[in-house]
């Protein structure tokens, strides 16, 4: 994913279905100037770092 991107789904009031390493997740927050993104695993909560190229996002969840 492109950090564009990243930070309209991120700004958006709609839920996005965001992927990582084939596990769905949360944006927590952005960094502009690592490019990066903090991310929240949906399964078990964990949390982490991640370049947000290695985002995927998947289908738009609600409006």
């Amino acid at each position: 994913m492109k950090f564009e991107r990243a930070e309209e789904i991120y700004n958006s009031p709609s839920n996005y279905e965001v992927i990582y390493d084939g596990n769905p997740v949360w944006i927590n927050s952005l960094n502009p100037n690592k490019k990066s993104a903090n991310i929240k695993f949906l399964n078990d909560n964990a949390v982490m770092d991640v370049p947000v190229g290695f985002l995927i996002e998947g289908k738009k969840l609600s409006s």
